[in-house]
């Protein structure tokens, strides 16, 4: 009878979409399904169904990482898209926009709907419209521990202190102070509370506190070297390598690669890291543990994790059929699988027991994509700081206009 038909209206209502053959392109340098893998080889079934229904061929472009943003500037050049969607860093991303090279995304997808990851709408959009978009977010950062280190100096484990709410600047610098010491009797310690790059530890630690670098103030970006925040962060950086001496020095000279090894060594107790960096360390024979990084006095209300690595897919702005192609992308996420998806990366990165996987999975809801366009007042910052001793007001004066012209040229032309 004529009421089932209104209740339940003909598949052909959804528009048909058939590419005739034509392809899909979409550039990356990691991410294509891989077989052998249970969430490789659905996503793989998944891209079969896809194609056969639109009529198209989904390809993975595979380039080195950072080569994207050269291809698509060139590509913008030529009047031919580089391919219909692109990988891209949020620091690629965002002069990239502001350049025009991408097309905004608010018509093709519905970010209201809960399967989409929790902050999209924060992280995607840039001057009031949407550019980023991703089925999951799998970029975000945290702290990484020496289980073993830990046992052996009977100290606390940082999982108990956050079922605690305890797990605070304090009670990281008292695990940090315990854990540095001689252990060979020389005078000279040789095991560290603490191994990081320094800058890298300075952007977490200031964002940990509820502090900025960089603020919009009447629709300008602006320095804000005044910031209470930001600058009480920077004043406990810098009492953690010159009062406590719980930091290994840095020298000026490549620390990232020093603490990465040092840390793989077993002489670091902790060194900040995103989510991928567990799984290669694959010569460290201790056990490696991962929590949240510590909340500062500034911001005891939520957990912080900033990345500057952060990656979404966008659309370039010379995509013909883009809708067409956004609607392709869509259906072949897996979006029911995702915990499963990020549960398979926690596994992959080497971590000793189930709460730090469980960590590792949900820190993903904290992360805070960042890009500091401050010329070069944030190295000037961390090194001049951890490696020279000097106090964050001194070098945030002689910065200030260095850091507002870099911020003048990127975003308030």
């Amino acid at each position: 009878d004529g009421t089932q038909d209104s209740a339940h209206p003909p598949e052909q209502q959804e528009p048909t979409i058939d590419l005739k053959g034509e392809p899909v392109k979409i550039l990356i340098w990691y991410g294509e399904p891989e077989p052998g893998t249970q969430e490789g080889d659905l996503r793989i079934a998944r891209q079969k169904e896809v194609e056969e229904k639109y009529n198209t061929k989904i390809e993975w472009v595979k380039v080195p990482w950072g080569e994207s943003i050269n291809m698509l500037t060139n590509a913008a050049l030529s009047g031919e898209p580089v391919a219909d969607i692109v990988a891209l860093n949020i620091y690629h991303a965002i002069p990239a926009i502001n350049q025009g090279l991408l097309m905004p995304v608010d018509d093709f997808f519905d970010f209201d709907d809960p399967k989409w990851p929790k902050r999209i709408k924060e992280f995607g959009s840039w001057s009031g419209k949407m550019y980023g978009f991703t089925e999951a977010v799998k970029d975000s950062s945290g702290l990484y521990y020496n289980k073993t280190l830990f046992k052996r100096e009977g100290l606390p484990d940082p999982h108990d202190l956050v079922a605690q709410d305890k797990w605070n600047w304090d009670t990281f610098l008292e695990i940090a102070r315990r854990a540095t010491k001689d252990t060979d009797g020389d005078g000279v310690p040789d095991q560290w509370g603490l191994t990081n790059s320094s800058s890298i530890l300075m952007r977490i630690m200031i964002y940990s506190n509820n502090g900025k670098l960089m603020d919009q103030k009447d629709g300008k970006w602006m320095f804000t070297p005044e910031d209470p925040n930001m600058l009480e962060a920077l004043h406990f950086f810098s009492d953690l390598f010159h009062k406590y001496k719980v930091i290994f020095p840095n020298d000026g000279q490549d620390d990232y690669g020093k603490s990465q090894q040092l840390f793989i060594d077993g002489k670091a107790a902790m060194v900040t890291g995103e989510l991928w960096e567990g799984a290669e360390r694959k010569t460290m024979t201790d056990e490696q543990g991962f929590v949240y990084f510590p909340k500062g006095p500034g911001r005891m209300d939520s957990w912080s994790a900033t990345v500057e690595n952060f990656v979404a897919f966008y659309i370039p702005a010379n995509v013909k059929r883009a809708e067409e192609k956004a609607k392709i992308w869509e259906e072949m996420q897996m979006w029911d699988r995702v915990p499963q998806i990020l549960r398979e990366n926690a596994e992959q990165q080497n971590l000793a027991d189930e709460r730090d996987i469980e960590v590792m999975m949900d820190i993903v809801n904290y992360s805070e994509p960042l890009f500091l366009s401050i010329g070069g007042a944030g190295s000037d910052l961390a090194y001049s700081i951890s490696f020279k001793g000097e106090s964050p007001e001194t070098i945030m004066e002689r910065n200030k206009q260095v850091a507002q012209d870099a911020l003048d040229q990127m975003y308030n032309n």
